[in-house]
């Protein structure tokens, strides 16, 4: 039997794919077809998660989660499917043709699906200014931290490879200090880090209110997704 094997960085993200009771970080056996790996945020766990899921055997990856917009045109909530993946460290990578059309045909009646590339940052762009100047220097209408590390493992083993997500920080939408301090680097929750941050940054509250609204929109979306393709993300 084959096995899609997933990669999500957070627990918050990893929800989306069902009910199941997950870890903060680690391996999570979603059905007969599909293992998840939480591998917390960034390459270096997205490339340790992706091998592991190779080691088990599977048969396909999939990059799942949340993205930010590089571009005006984008809003919370869009689908992205992208063709290309650049990872600036490393190259280009392209996502499966076969795999891609079947999730458009599947997913284009019912959610708005951006297929411009995606490119992975090493670190997480907090401002407008620094979007806009990584969509000049990668030519990528949106980011993330961990597909272009999925899509290098996969290719190295010569696996089909997918990114899955939806944007949960617009263009114009600032990532305030408190938000990185909150989340350790495994993606676990640490409260007392977050309420400290804000005793000092108390405006950085309602930034951050409007960031888990525009994360709950990816969210859901996510979700919908989930629902539509079953268990094996339409991967064979």
């Amino acid at each position: 039997m084959k096995t899609l094997g997933i990669v999500a960085a957070l627990r918050p993200e990893a929800r989306s794919l069902g009910s199941l009771p997950l870890r903060a970080a680690g391996l999570v056996e979603l059905s007969r077809s599909a293992i998840l790996y939480i591998s917390g945020m960034g390459a270096k766990q997205a490339q340790a998660a992706a091998e592991v899921l190779i080691a088990r055997n599977a048969s396909a990856l999939l990059s799942w989660g949340s993205a930010g917009a590089l571009h005006p045109k984008l809003s919370s909530g869009n689908l992205i499917i992208p063709k290309i993946v650049v990872y600036p460290q490393k190259g280009t990578f392209s996502t499966d043709d076969g795999w891609h059309n079947r999730l458009l045909s599947r997913l284009a009646d019912q959610l708005e699906i951006s297929t411009e590339p995606l490119a992975q940052s090493l670190t997480v762009l907090r401002s407008r200014e620094e979007k806009l100047a990584f969509f000049k220097q990668n030519e990528a209408l949106t980011v993330d931290m961990e597909s272009g590390s999925v899509a290098e493992a996969a290719t190295k083993a010569n696996l089909p490879f997918m990114s899955i997500r939806a944007i949960a920080d617009p263009l114009e939408q600032n990532i305030p200090i408190s938000a990185l301090r909150c989340i350790d680097e495994s993606g676990r929750f640490r409260p007392f880090h977050l309420l400290g941050s804000l005793a000092r940054r108390p405006a950085d509250f309602l930034i951050l209110s409007r960031l888990w609204r525009n994360f709950l929109t990816a969210r859901t979306t996510l979700t919908t997704v989930a629902q539509l393709v079953g268990e094996d993300f339409l991967a064979f």
